[in-house]
């Protein structure tokens, strides 16, 4: 069967963001197609869709769920994901690492905008735009 890794996202994506990376997103988003399909990241993904996925019943939310608009007021893209996948090759470390400078802002000081654990974890890797030490004052 194996073990499934949870993601959580939520972010806000630049607004000078090029128009290949919305379409990307808003592909994935919206459909349940694997991620290699989409040209763009072909060669990075290995065939998993990181932000439409499954659900196992080992984490709370067991059908995944995705959603993706324009912002009325400041018209930037909005993302917001979450579900879990057999994330083998690393497939949610990748995507991170694409989508990361071409995210404007997540959630609280640090700018949270993942959250991602695996089944048998004890903890979550939570990831921010900014490291602690970035807000440490001395």
């Amino acid at each position: 069967m194996g073990m499934y890794t949870e993601l959580i996202f939520g972010a806000s994506i630049k607004k000078d963001a090029p128009k290949e990376v919305i379409n990307t997103l808003y592909y994935l988003v919206n459909s349940k197609k694997l991620w290699s399909d989409v040209s763009l990241e072909e060669s990075v993904t290995k065939g998993i869709n990181v932000l439409n996925g499954g659900g196992s019943y080992y984490f709370g939310v067991t059908d995944g769920v995705a959603k993706m608009w324009q912002d009325e007021i400041d018209k930037e893209w909005k993302v917001s994901a979450r579900h879990n996948i057999k994330n083998y090759d690393g497939e949610i470390d990748i995507f991170l690492e694409w989508i990361k400078p071409f995210i404007d802002s997540g959630s609280g000081e640090r700018e949270m905008y993942a959250i991602k654990i695996y089944e048998e974890d004890s903890e979550p890797t939570i990831y921010y735009l900014y490291e602690a030490d970035y807000f440490e004052t001395t």
